[in-house]
């Protein structure tokens, strides 16, 4: 009987992943977007931003899970004037956060075990993106390695602004196009057993 109850219990358990929690790099992360104007692009990034993965402990090259909270009124497109109309169109005193939740990671080509930065495992990565309250399911592809105590996702994607009920910009003759594309470089603080060597 005891047999029975030990195979059952090892079955049971055998299809859960023990995630092991990563904080994200903020030195070392960055988060940039561009929008799209009729006359010229305009660029930004985000100055405070923080978040965390979750990792298989069995094998820490692969992402779990994580979540991103970017905080809105920190963002800049680098011109003073510009900045506050976007904090304006953003109701950042109302809608302070901007974030995303990775649900499900696929992966598409390269073995995420020997990933380097010169060879990276690529995914399709799934989950929400939440933006002036409205939570959106967001799907991109990224690509990911790890490089001694750090795991790195990269990548781009595009938001369509009005999905998430933002008005398109109009300022005299020039409108601002409602998709912002974001470029992501996530870098995740990996504790000492989950480190790969350095390569000589």
């Amino acid at each position: 009987m005891k047999n029975i109850v030990w195979l059952a219990l090892i079955s049971l358990l055998s299809g859960f992943v023990f995630a092991e929690e990563v904080p994200l790099d903020l030195k070392q992360s960055s988060l940039k977007f561009t929008g799209h104007a009729f006359l010229h692009d305009f660029h930004g990034a985000a100055n405070e931003f923080g978040g965390s993965a979750q990792v298989d402990s069995l094998k820490p090259e692969l992402v779990t899970g994580a979540k991103i909270n970017i905080h809105a009124a920190k963002m800049t497109t680098f011109e003073t004037a510009r900045d506050h109309n976007m904090f304006q169109w953003l109701h950042v005193d109302a809608n302070p956060e901007i974030s995303f939740e990775l649900t499900r990671v696929l992966s598409m080509d390269g073995k995420a075990a020997t990933a380097t930065k010169d060879q990276p495992a690529k995914f399709i990565v799934t989950g929400t993106f939440t933006l002036n309250k409205v939570a959106k399911p967001l799907q991109t592809e990224a690509m990911g390695w790890r490089e001694g105590k750090w795991l790195v996702v990269t990548g781009t994607t595009s938001v369509d602004t009005t999905a998430h009920g933002l008005p398109i910009v109009q300022q005299f003759f020039m409108t601002v196009s409602k998709d912002v594309d974001i470029e992501f470089h996530l870098v995740f603080d990996l504790p000492p057993h989950l480190q790969v060597a350095a390569k000589p």
